[in-house]
């Protein structure tokens, strides 16, 4: 059979147009497998002549549309003819686009006239579709910038993609999205009763170039939520002027009023809650996070199992095992005191513990090391702890496992130690800003923002 491929247009004024695109054959007696339906090969074909037929005819509506004054409804003289690449998901065309004389009725007025206009400079300042930009941006915020510029030629019929051009591109929508949302109005000023804000922050550890002189590199990761949306972000301080001032644009994107208390959640680390309060500069509520208390009393059970299991362990085990089973349900009822005081009366049940096995004085020893942690740790943090189970049966987060998956989505899947790649700041941190963006959805919206 041969199949005919004919596009009609029909502008806006009624007048048509038709265009062979071509034809495909596909014999019975001849037929394979691999001859059924519509090939790749063949389907690129097509939809490159398909996009060439498309934007011609909407180049030339749209530069008729352009020829009207605004003013004097005038009809205003094309100057001359320019040919632009544009470059689309479908290929690179080159196009011939008019510019238009500027009309004469702004001679009366005192503004300064300029040269000709361009109504296709207008639409694509550099000239490229907003679909590539964010194709572009999303798979190199996806796989590596190689693999990004292979998947694009593999499936579309596009331009020769370089690997070089993935990575330029995703920096300038990073740039673009960070801009976009320190300009764009805010809409939620106007909510009388702001929701909860809680600020879930963790950091990422990948490697970075040798130039730097240092061998990791830290991205703060984290996630912010309310009580009915949420919202990612990932940053290296090392490459922003004002790190406070990009998180403060993300809370005010959820709602946030600049009076309202913000609830933080980390593992300890002091730099990480600090960011929040630089970002805030009001109120601020430090909680420690759960998990990382749970594991250092995992930690000590664990110590206190192994002494109680040695052979020549001669204590009174009850003396060991009771203050380890009862550290988690003090510390997640609030009872700090409590959980410190036994601490401390384990570590003096083990310095008095005299014996000849060395098998037991080293477990001891593990047990006095593990209890020493805790306590410091607690001790460190003491105005960061809370009632655990009162904010769990409230429905409040207690952990901050949010930034955990964060870390893995955001630093690891992309930039991980894994991956064999080292980075700059300023090249991690527009891939985390990007990659945030693509997992929350907002890259689509920007541009369609950006577009209206």
């Amino acid at each position: 059979m041969d199949v005919r491929i004919i596009v009609e247009t029909t502008f806006e004024n009624g007048t048509t147009k038709r265009h062979r695109l071509g034809r495909l054959s596909r014999p019975s007696r001849r037929a394979q497998p691999e001859g059924f339906g519509l090939l790749l090969e063949n389907a690129k074909t097509i939809l490159g002549q398909l996009q060439n037929v498309i934007l011609r005819d909407q180049i030339e509506e749209t530069s008729e549309a352009s020829r009207i004054c605004p003013d004097c409804d005038g009809i205003r003289a094309i100057h001359d003819y320019r040919s632009r690449v544009l470059d689309t998901l479908f290929g690179k065309f080159e196009v011939k686009a008019p510019r238009i004389r500027r009309c004469a009725c702004n001679a009366k007025s005192d503004v300064v006239l300029g040269g000709p206009l361009s109504p296709l400079a207008h639409f694509f300042p550099d000239r490229s579709t907003p679909e590539l930009r964010r194709l572009r941006a999303e798979l190199g915020a996806r796989h590596s910038f190689r693999e990004a510029a292979r998947i694009l030629e593999t499936f579309l019929p596009c331009a020769k993609q370089v690997n070089t051009s993935v990575r330029n591109r995703l920096g300038k929508v990073a740039r673009d999205i960070d801009g976009m949302e320190q300009t764009e109005p805010l809409g939620a000023t106007a909510v009388e009763d702001p929701p909860a804000l809680t600020v879930f922050l963790d950091g990422a550890h990948i490697r970075c170039r040798p130039e730097y002189q240092k061998r990791d590199l830290d991205v703060v990761v984290g996630k912010i939520e309310s009580h009915d949306r949420c919202r990612r972000f990932g940053l290296v301080q090392q490459a922003v002027l004002s790190p406070a001032s990009q998180l403060r644009q993300d809370l005010r994107a959820l709602g946030w009023d600049y009076e309202q208390t913000v609830t933080v959640i980390s593992d300890g680390e002091p730099a990480l809650p600090n960011l929040v309060r630089n970002a805030v500069d009001g109120k601020v509520r430090h909680i420690l996070d759960w998990w990382h208390i749970s594991m250092r009393i995992q930690h000590v059970e664990n110590a206190v199992k192994g002494l109680l299991q040695s052979r020549g362990f001669s204590g009174i085990p009850v003396l060991f095992k009771r203050p380890a089973e009862t550290l988690r349900w003090y510390l997640w009822h609030g009872k700090v005191l409590t959980a410190t005081t036994s601490l401390q009366w384990l570590m003096v049940d083990c310095a008095r513990l005299v014996t000849d096995d060395r098998v037991v004085t080293e477990a001891a020893r593990r047990v006095q090391a593990r209890c020493r942690d805790l306590y410091s740790y607690l001790a460190n943090n003491m105005d960061n702890l809370t009632n655990y189970g009162q904010r769990h049966r409230r429905g409040l987060p207690v952990s901050s496992s949010r930034a955990e998956g964060c870390v893995d989505d955001i630093g690891n899947t992309r930039m991980g130690k894994r991956r064999r790649m080292r980075w700059s700041p300023n090249g991690a941190h527009r891939v985390a800003v990007v990659r945030a963006a693509v997992l929350d959805g907002r890259l689509t919206g920007a541009y369609q923002r950006a577009a209206a």
